[in-house]
């Protein structure tokens, strides 16, 4: 089975508990104009710690890389990550927020966890796993937050959005650099590879969950 072939498996098969991220109440609430700012304050008050960490995690792994491609697929995300966290205290300043408070704010186990994961998959996880598992994570992370931001706007009247513009842009080329990856690993480490990508995603429903049902 080569990388494509795998992520299209795998995809099919948490088709569910994609749905259940995509379509989950916080959104939709968001989408009806009926979360409340408390809950968007949260989003953002998580996601500063998680997009924090992400960035030493991610860093991490750039600092494994063994073969080029394997750095050509990270160094990238780490960019992301650093523009992306720019543009989320743009809008968490439009909300009142002040950005030295940040670390003072309560943290919502469950809603970082996803964090935590990635930094155990960047310490014990090899390169393939480490591409599966973000390969898969990312596409649905930037719907839900296109969806969330486009709420915000149309709903809320928010201006400063560009955290969630962020997210609009195709995956194409990020996902042929992480085939290019997973394609050196899979022969050895396809059953690890999709135990990764299935306990990210889990993670990742876990934020929407948590942010939404402790606030």
């Amino acid at each position: 089975m080569d990388a494509a072939s795998f992520i299209i498996k795998v995809r099919k098969e948490l088709s569910e508990e994609n749905k259940k991220i995509l379509e989950h109440p916080f959104i939709k609430d968001a989408e009806a104009g009926k979360l409340c700012e408390d809950k968007i304050k949260c989003f953002i008050t998580q996601q500063d710690y998680i997009i924090s960490h992400d960035l030493r995690s991610l860093a991490l792994m750039l600092t494994r890389s063994k073969h080029q491609d394997e750095t050509d697929f990270f160094h990238p995300l780490i960019q992301g990550d650093i523009e992306a966290l720019k543009k989320l205290h743009i809008f968490a300043e439009e909300l009142g927020l002040k950005i030295e408070d940040f670390t003072t704010q309560q943290l919502i186990p469950e809603a970082v966890s996803y964090t935590h994961y990635l930094a155990w998959l960047a310490l014990y996880a090899n390169a393939g796993e480490q591409a599966a598992a973000l390969i898969v994570n990312l596409p649905v992370w930037g719907e839900a937050c296109r969806r969330f931001g486009s709420a915000l706007k149309e709903k809320y009247g928010y201006k400063k959005l560009d955290f969630f513009e962020l997210f609009l842009q195709p995956f194409d080329a990020v996902e042929a650099a992480a085939f290019k990856v997973i394609n050196r690993y899979i022969e050895r480490f396809s059953i690890t590879m999709e135990r990764c990508v299935k306990m990210i995603q889990r993670y990742e429903l876990m934020f929407w969950d948590s942010i939404y049902r402790l606030v």
